[in-house]
């Protein structure tokens, strides 16, 4: 069996302690902002699209020609 070591309650107030190797960690810390980063875009979309800043339309080519007629 491999090292043993006993954490005090001090240190971890009593609550449950978790352990992982830094490049998990690290990965987990990436995959967070990643999903922040597209929480918070997918935000701004919902905002756009109540204020109605949004076109709908069923190609690229048509939404490019549609966005180029909207008004400024």
């Amino acid at each position: 069996m491999g090292l043993t070591l006993t954490i005090p309650k001090q240190m971890t107030h009593g609550e449950e302690l978790v352990l992982l190797r830094k490049d998990e960690y690290e990965r987990l810390i990436h995959h967070k902002e990643e999903v922040t980063r597209a929480l918070r875009i997918i935000a701004e979309g919902e905002k756009a699209y109540r204020d109605g800043r949004t076109i709908k339309a069923s190609s690229l080519k048509e939404a490019l020609r549609l966005y180029a007629k909207r008004p400024s």
